[in-house]
Formats: structure tokens, C-alpha cells, sequence
């Protein structure tokens, strides 16, 4: 049976766009896209990857990246919600925005539902679980396996690599600890300096770790193998249960016009059937699935029951 997860990003119906040149031109001649994240982050490498290819389409903006971080993401989503609905603003929300944080956190100043306006699923991408080089694991088997409490890094709470760890915490019954981070390259900086034994984050930042030989990267997260892995197993080959993949919707806030979504989704589409997008993607092993203003909003609110019930059943407190 297919992971709920799964089956509702890519089993929602998907209506046709109509064609972006029969849009009126874009209100503003720059656009401001918060990533609720610092840079180098998850969501910061899919927002500078995308956005040139949609500005160099003719009639559109410039999109430039904005960058506002803190409290899982909470802070940067907050703002793109309070923004005015006049196109000069967008910005990327994400499986910890729209999915967890709204279970985890007392406050997060937004309603991830009524406060935005989707646009578009703009990737979906599997984690990785890695180690150093010398760790004494070796293998998911030795994952696991093991019996004496082991922290794990992960970019912040709320994260995807936070409930990539807690998930398998409770599926595998294992004494795992969550470290969260400031950001990815916090948490990258102290698992190769040896503070920390393992860590859970995205795959395009864990990949050139293991390339360069200082990681073993013991599994992925995702639906299945990564083509930028193929030898390195999916937890749930050993789990079938178990499934964490991140996500990056592009949104505006809400009472954003239905012209500019629709040929928004639009310029995202044609940008997806470049082969250079295309190959960027696969080089990332990201996923940039065809999506629209209603399949987006329909993802969103499925993930957020998704993650409610994950959440509540395995007891994921803050620490």
C-alpha cells in the first residue's frame, strides 16, 4: 500500500494551467522570496536553483532571495504571512513550517492553512542518515542495532532531519537523542569535529561529504534508493513504514490574485521541463513533480493531518 505521504503528493489530481503569456504582467518589477531558513539550507539551495530560470521567462520579475531564519522558521514564514497580497512578496514553506511546527510549537504567529496563499510544490527530496568516516557503524543493520543512547544532529527543531530521527526513534525502538542545530552547517561542523556520533539531514548536503570521503551515509530516508545513492538502502527496507521526505512549497501570502498563482504555476511548470532544471534537480537527487495552486493547497493540509498524527502518536516533544 502506498505511503499516505507518497500517495498524496503524487496521487492528487493536478488541473491544467493555463499558459503563463495569457497572464496579465507581473504588479512589481522585483520580487522578495523569504527562505525561512539560513543560507546553504534545504530550502535556500531549491529557491536560488528555481528562481533564475523563472526570471529569465519573458514579462517576469526578478526574484531575489531573502533570507530570514530563526525559531525553526517560524520567524520568515511569519513575515510572508503578514505581507501584503500585491505579488512583491513570495517565499518557500516547508515540511517544518507547514508540517510539524504547527504540532510542535506552543506559538508559531501564523495559521499555515487560512494565512497563504500555495503556488506550487517546488521539491521533495529524501534525507540522509550519516556518520564519520571512522564511526564504528557501518551499515543500517548497525543503525539498527544499536542499544546505548546516541544523540543525532539535526539543522533545528521541527526540521525534517529532526523527524526523520524521531521517527525512526519510535519505528525502531532505538534510544535516540535530538541535538538540534542552528543551521545545517552547525550541525555538519560538529559531527565531522566528533561532537556529535550521526546526524539526519538533507541528501544534496550529506552527498558531497561522502564524496570527499568524510562520512559513511548509512540510509536514506525517502520512498526508495536515491539515484545519487544506489547502493545506499532506504530505512524502510528494513521499516516498510517508515517514510521522511522533505518538501518546499512556493506561496504567497493570502488574498494573493488567482492570475498571479495560476501563472506563477505556470513559469514554475515550463522551467520544469528544461532539461538544465532538470538536471540540476537530478544532480540534488531532488524531485520537482507537476503541481498547481490546488494540488499544492490539498498537499499542505494533508501533510499537516499526517504530521499531526505522527507527532501525537510518537510523543515528539521539543527538548
Amino acid at each position: 500500500m502506498p505511503h499516505p505521504a507518497r500517495r498524496a503528493l503524487f496521487g492528487l489530481a493536478v488541473p491544467l494551467l493555463r499558459p503563463a503569456a495569457a497572464e496579465p504582467a507581473w504588479p512589481v518589477r522585483t520580487v522578495r522570496v523569504i527562505v525561512p531558513y539560513p543560507p546553504g539550507g534545504g530550502s535556500d539551495v531549491v529557491a536560488r536553483l528555481l528562481l533564475p530560470a523563472l526570471s529569465e521567462q519573458p514579462g517576469a520579475p526578478a526574484f531575489v532571495v531573502e533570507n530570514r531564519a530563526g525559531a525553526g522558521g517560524t520567524i520568515g514564514t511569519e513575515v510572508l504571512a503578514k505581507s501584503p497580497a500585491d505579488g512583491g512578496t513570495l517565499g518557500t514553506i516547508t515540511i517544518g513550517t507547514h508540517g510539524t511546527n504547527p504540532w510542535l510549537f506552543p506559538r508559531i504567529g501564523y495559521d499555515p492553512v487560512a494565512d497563504f496563499s500555495p503556488i506550487a510544490v517546488i521539491s521533495v527530496q529524501p534525507g540522509a542518515v550519516a556518520v564519520p568516516a571512522d564511526s564504528p557503524l557501518g551499515s543500517l543493520d548497525d543503525l539498527l542495532a544499536i542499544r546505548q543512547e546516541t544523540n543525532f544532529a539535526s539543522s533545528g527543531n521541527g526540521t525534517s532531519g529532526h523527524l526523520a530521527g524521531e521517527v525512526l526513534r519510535v519505528m525502531g525502538g532505538l534510544p535516540l537523542v535530538h541535538v538540534p542545530y542552528r543551521s545545517s552547517g552547525a550541525a555538519w561542523a560538529d559531527l565531522l569535529g566528533g561532537r556529535v556520533p550521526l546526524i539526519f539531514d538533507n541528501i544534496q548536503n550529506a552527498h558531497p561529504h561522502q564524496q570527499a570521503g568524510r562520512v559513511r551515509i548509512l540510509a536514506v530516508t525517502g520512498h526508495g534508493r536515491s539515484g545519487l545513492l544506489p547502493t545506499v538502502p532506504a530505512i524502510r527496507e528494513r521499516l516498510p513504514d517508515y517514510l521522511v521526505e522533505s518538501w518546499n512549497v512556493l506561496a504567497g501570502p493570502a488574498g494573493l490574485p488567482p492570475a498571479l498563482t495560476e501563472r506563477m504555476a505556470g513559469m514554475i511548470a515550463a522551467a520544469a521541463a528544461t532539461p538544465a532544471v532538470q538536471a540540476k534537480y537530478a544532480e540534488l537527487g531532488m524531485e520537482l513533480p507537476r503541481s498547481s495552486p490546488e494540488h499544492a493547497a490539498a498537499f499542505i493540509k494533508q501533510q499537516l493531518g499526517f504530521w499531526q498524527r505522527v507527532i501525537t502518536q510518537a510523543n515528539i516533544r521539543l527538548e
